[in-house]
């Protein structure tokens, strides 16, 4: 890493921490001595594969948005969390590209396991569930 301030290549790194996804180190550059912090995301390349057969570019927020509809009135941190988890399901999946039918059973498994109502609203929707025998039988398979 070079330094920001000298552009010496040689720092060494006084403390690493795990702030979110992303990792923040503090360092000290050993030519001029002065400190300055960096951060470390990974980026995924990660395309989707849609019903249609078309590719995309995998877009955490667009999970985001179809999740917040079946919370309804929720903090958005509980809706970035839910869909970070589904993120990390799809990323320990390994196929690139994963297709959307996957990714809407990794959103139902952490709905389920989270919020029931939210679940069943999502659900709904995500298997078009239009016939009130049908529902009963999703809200029996929950019990």
């Amino acid at each position: 890493m070079y330094c920001l301030f000298c552009n010496n290549n040689d720092t060494k790194v006084l403390e690493s921490r795990i702030v979110d996804d992303t990792l923040r180190r503090r360092r000290e550059c050993l030519s001029c001595n002065n400190r300055f912090t960096t951060y470390e995301r990974a980026e995924f390349n990660l395309k989707v594969q849609k019903k249609d057969g078309r590719i995309q570019e995998f877009d955490l927020e667009k999970i985001e948005r179809s999740i917040k509809p079946a919370y309804g009135k929720v903090e958005s941190q509980l809706i970035k969390s839910l869909a970070t988890k589904v993120q990390r399901k799809i990323l320990n999946k390994k196929s690139n590209p994963i297709k959307t039918i996957h990714i809407g059973k990794f959103i139902l498994q952490e709905l389920k396991k989270d919020d029931k109502m939210a679940y069943l609203r999502y659900a709904t929707v995500y298997k078009g569930i239009e016939d009130p025998q049908i529902l009963e039988k999703e809200i029996q398979s929950m019990r």
